[in-house]
């Protein structure tokens, strides 16, 4: 079952408006620099690294699998096993991170890591993970492993 990444129009919006003054920039200041002889290659990093940055997050998918729950954020493909995850937190921040939203989900798992997730629709995908997963339990906060910490899971 797939789960599509949920996006914040303003988060978008905001990293739009962030692509158009680094592609606008060179182009308006073009003919200028070029009138008085100056290079235009100072200019040229910006875009090419807000590119980089949106081939390497995106796209952005969650795949609950026979097998485990798959991750994939651009080039980062994870496939998780049910029995490693030890915890799935909600994660409400404005911080950055590799996703377009502010209401996000912590995956812990050991072994495998931590992966920060925006799944858009939240609630069905904990239900989904808690029917496949004994070890987890309900929280306040999402699911957790029973009786201990995600460390010691």
């Amino acid at each position: 079952m797939r789960f599509e990444t949920r996006y914040d129009t303003w988060l978008v919006t905001l990293l739009a408006a962030v692509g158009l003054i680094l592609f606008g920039l060179p182009l308006a200041l073009y003919s200028t620099l070029a009138a008085h002889g100056l290079p235009i290659w100072p200019l040229l990093p910006g875009p090419a690294i807000f590119v980089l940055v949106l081939f390497a997050t995106l796209p952005q998918y969650y795949e609950v699998r026979e097998e485990g729950l798959y991750i994939r954020q651009g080039w980062k493909k994870t496939l998780l096993s049910y029995s490693a995850i030890c915890e799935l937190r909600v994660w409400n921040s404005a911080l950055s991170a590799a996703v377009f939203s502010t209401h996000r989900l912590m995956v812990t798992a050991v072994p495998g890591g931590q992966f920060v997730i925006a799944v858009a629709e939240q609630e069905r995908f904990l239900a989904e993970i808690a029917r496949r997963s004994p070890q987890l339990e309900e929280s306040s906060s999402g699911l957790k492993a029973r009786g201990g910490s995600p460390v010691l899971c």
